[in-house]
């Protein structure tokens, strides 16, 4: 007796709970009691042995026929896994909702084969079968049902030297959804991994997953949150160990690792806009998109530690591209400074218009006409100032030309 049965954990209610975490899992058709395999091994093209006899027997018995005359026909089961043994496991494979499809009879297909041989109350279902009977195992109604037993459960739950512990229920639930949701995905993306060096670790490691998810399932049905979110944790990390080991990754992990390269770079690029300062280069946009790179990595980071994996690796490449951006803008023409040389030059060609008039008048303008050749000397010295990257020598520059502009005005 474990201490899940304890609180009122009773046989019906396991048998329930199993259906109820085997349908997060599997999709079942119907099953004819007929032959029972023990496979402790993968089969797939190529192998030979008993449990292919067995494996043929079975699919023979129930509507995937390997063929209908000669070796592999209903009666004359052999041993050899060939070309007809695939198709027929595929159509299995297809029939049970099982993606890929592949004709290989690996963990997770023999993970059906058992929920069919055994979980045959309440009788499963194809999905989307026209029948009555047909179950809606969609995520959200199952973990939906999960949540309905554990209330029957606590509801008439005799507690005997107990200690239950409780964090927030909803955390819980979504955590439990999410996981459901990343243990699916992990092992779609291990299938297609399938000849990966490491694969076998990953096998390994999603069996871990598994049987910590059942664990996490009991101890939420149980009431003890706590268990359940330390259970669901471990299903998180051998989730990882399992992508890690065919050479994928999740989205969190993903996000993770974008955030820490990009923490660095904000760092390199900080020291490198220092630098630039000091050799007296424009550096004031640098600054500013830098600062921006800061805040949508924080953005990043909070969405993260929401598990909201997808925003938080979106916020993190736009990050990376600020970053990418700030070191560009090092030296870089401001467009502000530009626009005020030009207005500048138009000023000065403007008056200069205007003293050369009123010398044309006999007026004295030599005053006039040297604050202006000062100042249109200090112009072509800012537009120096800009093609180096230093715009605050040109903005000064530009100011006291303008000062000079004013000068000659006054002249007038």
């Amino acid at each position: 007796m474990n201490r899940y049965t304890k609180i009122g954990f009773g046989a019906k209610e396991a048998l329930v709970t199993a259906v109820i975490i085997g349908s997060v899992f599997f999709v079942s058709s119907d099953v004819k009691a007929a032959t029972v395999c023990t496979f402790d091994r993968d089969l797939q093209m190529g192998v030979v042995g008993e449990d292919v006899r067995c494996l043929q027997q079975y699919l023979n018995a129930n509507g995937f026929v390997i063929t209908t005359t000669g070796g592999g026909a209903p009666g004359k089961e052999t041993t050899e896994f060939k070309t007809l043994t695939e198709a027929a496991l595929i159509k299995w494979q297809q029939a049970n909702k099982l993606s890929p499809a592949s004709g290989y009879f690996g963990p997770r297909s023999q993970a059906v084969y058992k929920s069919l041989v055994q979980g045959t109350t309440p009788k499963p279902v194809v999905l989307g079968a026209a029948t009555s009977t047909t179950v809606d195992i969609s995520q959200d109604a199952l973990l939906k049902k999960v949540e309905e037993l554990k209330a029957q459960l606590l509801g008439s739950a005799v507690v005997s030297n107990t200690t239950k512990t409780t964090t927030n229920d909803s955390d819980v639930s979504d955590q439990l959804k999410d996981v459901t949701k990343s243990l699916r995905d992990a092992e779609e993306e291990v299938a297609d991994n399938d000849d990966a060096d490491d694969y076998e670790d990953a096998l390994d490691s999603l069996a871990d997953a598994r049987d910590d998810f059942f664990t996490a399932v009991l101890a939420y049905l149980a009431g003890d949150d706590s268990d359940a979110e330390d259970a669901l944790d471990n299903v998180e990390d051998s989730i990882e160990d399992a992508l890690d080991a065919v050479g994928a990754s999740s989205e969190a992990s993903e996000a993770e690792d974008l955030i820490d390269e990009v923490d660095d770079a904000i760092d390199e690029a900080e020291d490198e806009i220092d630098a630039a300062d000091e050799d007296g280069k424009a550096t004031s946009d640098a600054e500013d998109i830098l600062d921006e790179a800061k805040d949508v990595l924080d953005e990043a980071k909070t969405a993260l530690d929401d598990e909201d994996y997808e925003d938080a690796l979106e916020l993190a490449e736009e990050a990376e591209d600020l970053v990418n951006d700030a070191i560009d803008a090092i030296g870089s023409k401001g467009t502000d400074v530009e626009d005020e040389l030009d207005d500048a030059r138009d000023e000065l060609d403007d008056l200069r218009d205007e003293v050369d008039a009123a010398e044309d008048d006999g007026e004295n303008m030599d005053d006039a006409q040297d604050y202006l050749d000062e100042a249109d000397d200090l112009l072509d010295d800012a537009e120096d100032a800009i093609d180096d990257g230093d715009e605050d020598e040109a903005e000064d520059l530009i100011e006291e030309a303008l000062d000079l502009i004013a000068d000659a005005e006054d002249q007038l």
